[in-house]
């Protein structure tokens, strides 16, 4: 909801585009006067998120595929903002990248932030990016890494997969319309920037989408502690799917028939399962293709 003036200084800046009308240009652009009163709470727009924290920030800043709608510092973090925003490749929903300098406190005001965030005094309210389809990943590359995500619902740990399958060269992530969750602040957190550069695909039907990566040379293996087969003798698969199912149930019946192969991570003491996050980062880099 958007706050009215008050006479408390704020500062804001708009920064101006230089080829393509609705990306933020490389110059200082010009100055407005913003303000937030002190007690009320920021809520993000319609359609609308907050991304904060350092890394999810500037990653947010610096991808053309994402729309910033308005950019949030404080008295401190200002010099870096300013920086930031003449350097951004984003695009914006207006002519200018706005950028509105709050109170330290007035981060911990806003309703869409969860309890245990860490802000840095750096904060951007951004629509969430464009979705892809299946196909778009299963053409014009023969090496292929995909992680499907069987209803695992915390934002934490699909932002912690995220950033994973950056590190490890997965090509996207698969997840379910129902049981998880939307892009949120709290998963770009987790994923420390990573959001922006693994595609995520949402699908209707799980099962459906597993015949299909099948349908297309994708192998889909199944993570579960009942599995027979080694992980890491999947190697060599030039074209993989990792399935992983939630922390609490595992896969669900007809998502494990539909895998190809069950397989467990091996052991050196018995204990009890690993959270989902650590065990994608385990199956990942067991996986990754080889160069």
């Amino acid at each position: 909801m958007r706050q009215k003036k008050s006479k408390n200084e704020t500062s804001a800046m708009s920064t101006k585009t230089e080829n393509r009308p609705k990306q933020a240009r490389k110059n200082g652009g010009s100055k407005h006067l913003k303000s937030r009163p002190h007690k009320q709470r920021l809520s993000a727009g319609p359609g609308h998120y907050f991304i904060w924290g350092y890394h999810a920030v500037c990653a947010a800043l610096s991808n053309p595929n994402r729309i910033v709608k308005r950019f949030y510092a404080s008295p401190t973090s200002k010099e870096l903002a300013i920086e930031l925003a003449q350097n951004a490749a984003c695009r914006t929903a207006s002519e200018a990248i706005e950028l509105v300098i709050l109170e330290p406190e007035q981060f911990e005001q806003s309703r869409d932030m969860d309890a245990k965030r860490v802000h840095q005094n750096l904060m951007v309210e951004v629509q969430p990016l464009e979705m892809l389809d299946l196909s778009d990943i299963l053409f014009g590359d023969d090496k292929l890494r995909i992680i499907v995500l069987d209803q695992i619902t915390d934002s934490r740990n699909v932002g912690a997969i995220i950033r994973s399958c950056k590190a490890f060269g997965c090509n996207a992530i698969i997840v379910t319309k129902h049981n998880a969750p939307s892009e949120n602040g709290s998963l770009a957190r987790a994923a420390a920037g990573a959001l922006e550069d693994v595609p995520i695909i949402t699908v209707t039907n799980l099962n459906r989408a597993m015949e299909t990566l099948k349908s297309n040379a994708v192998c889909c293996i199944g993570l579960d502690a009942s599995g027979e087969d080694r992980l890491d003798s999947f190697r060599n698969e030039r074209r993989l799917a990792l399935i992983m199912g939630s922390e609490g149930t595992g896969m669900r019946r007809l998502t494990k028939q539909a895998c190809d192969n069950i397989v467990t991570i091996p052991m050196r003491n018995k204990t009890e399962s690993l959270n989902v996050s650590v065990a994608s980062a385990i199956a990942l880099y067991a996986t990754q293709i080889q160069d």
